[in-house]
């Protein structure tokens, strides 16, 4: 049967273990036991041993700390056979267990150019990669800009360092336009171009003004671009380390690397972005 919890929605394997086809210790790895690593652990079963790996935490392996947890929450939740494993009945009881979201991102996207990538499909993509942390990335709102010829001359392109805080230049003036939002709310911005003084053609920045939480995403951006730049604001410039080592994880600094296969978040990534103030619980 479909999962219905946008935490395991996207994931076949999944999926397959709620149809009869379990996951057990030894055989299985990767992103469907690293999401059902981050459910055990949201719903109370913490796994020392399997977080603080800066590319992929917790780890996605099947090992005896999962199977203990995954005993724990069985033996928790009668009646529940204490199996160990992530069959169909375990896998729909954490399924009914997450069929909301614990927190909201609310997006107002205002755009001067075309994208690569259709607006609407990068939101899905930012939709299903946030939603796997029970996170919901929420549209609130949309504008083209309608500029005269001549900002749009000169905003087309935006120029200038990304920096993390932004006080003047063509990015302060960008974020600057369209209609205002409050500071607990996210803007992302649609430029033509975007390009950097040191690190040349960018696909985006998170660097925004103090209390104007916003980024800005380049025509050249890929399906991850907005999803990766929302997730630089709500890491802020405090988090370590500003990017990722592995293109498994969202946060990649090359998001074209990342592919087709769906990107994770580390569970300290998730953390940090639950406590930003655009990150409200619900």
């Amino acid at each position: 049967m479909a999962l219905l919890s946008p935490r395991f929605f996207s994931s076949k394997r999944l999926v397959n273990a709620s149809n009869g086809i379990p996951l057990r210790q030894g055989c299985a790895s990767g992103r469907a036991i690293h999401l059902v690593q981050m459910a055990l652990i949201d719903l109370g079963f913490p796994m020392p041993r399997s977080t603080g790996n800066p590319n992929y935490s917790p780890d996605g392996v099947f090992g005896n700390e999962m199977k203990e947890k995954l005993i724990a929450f069985q033996k928790a939740n009668p009646p529940l056979a204490q199996t160990g494993e992530i069959d169909r009945a375990t896998m729909l009881a954490l399924d009914s267990k997450f069929r909301g979201y614990k927190h909201r991102v609310r997006l107002h996207f205002r755009s001067i150019s075309l994208t690569n990538v259709p607006f609407q499909e990068s939101l899905t993509w930012a939709e299903i990669v946030y939603g796997q942390y029970g996170i919901k990335m929420e549209f609130a709102s949309g504008m083209s800009l309608m500029l005269s010829e001549a900002e749009e001359a000169r905003l087309s392109q935006v120029d200038g360092e990304c920096f993390w805080v932004i006080s003047d230049g063509d990015y302060n003036e960008l974020h600057s336009l369209g209609t205002p939002v409050p500071s607990t709310d996210l803007l992302v911005y649609y430029v033509k171009n975007i390009e950097d003084t040191v690190d040349g053609n960018l696909r985006g920045c998170g660097g925004h003004a103090p209390n104007r939480p916003a980024c800005t995403v380049g025509a050249n951006g890929t399906k991850w671009t907005t999803a990766h730049e929302c997730g630089h604001v709500l890491l802020t410039k405090d988090f370590n380390p500003l990017h990722a080592p592995s293109a498994k994880n969202l946060m990649f600094k090359d998001t074209t690397a990342i592919g087709n296969m769906i990107p994770v978040l580390t569970h300290a990534q998730v953390a940090k972005m639950r406590s930003h103030p655009c990150c409200a619980a619900i």
